[in-house]
């Protein structure tokens, strides 16, 4: 029974590690290529470079976590609040500062699939509870 109520958990934490790994991946090796789809103005790629490595860590800890989920609730409380937040934020650039149809796709879907993740993860610290904590 308790595996079953890990599943959600486990669905969750491959979605977000995918995500993570693959925005880490744009953001520390190609940075100058997402500010231009995004619709940026140019900038130094070091400004943004190291939000990369910061993505593929959670990626990576989301991976070990898939493996062993046991007695991890932090790490998932803790993911479950960033996705929230990095969300949030999206929604609001959206409605306060949106200046252009690049910047809807570019953050309008993320908003979307970080809210997602979020609920996805706080249904899963619930379901989980036994194995997180």
């Amino acid at each position: 029974m308790a595996e079953k109520k890990n599943q959600l958990l486990k669905i969750t934490l491959v979605l977000f590690a995918i995500i993570t790994l693959g925005y880490g991946v744009i953001y520390l090796f190609f940075p100058e290529f997402q500010i231009k789809i995004a619709g940026g103005e140019p900038i130094l790629a070091g400004w943004i470079r190291w939000f990369g490595g910061v993505l593929l860590a959670l990626g990576f800890g989301s991976i070990m976590m898939y493996m062993n989920p046991a007695k991890q609730g932090i790490f998932v409380t803790s993911l479950c609040i960033g996705s929230l937040i990095v969300g949030l934020t999206n929604f609001y650039e959206l409605i306060f500062q949106w200046d252009n149809a690049y910047n809807l796709l570019n953050t309008l879907i993320p908003a979307i699939v970080l809210i997602i993740l979020s609920i996805l993860f706080w249904i899963s610290l619930r379901q989980s509870k036994e194995i997180l904590w």
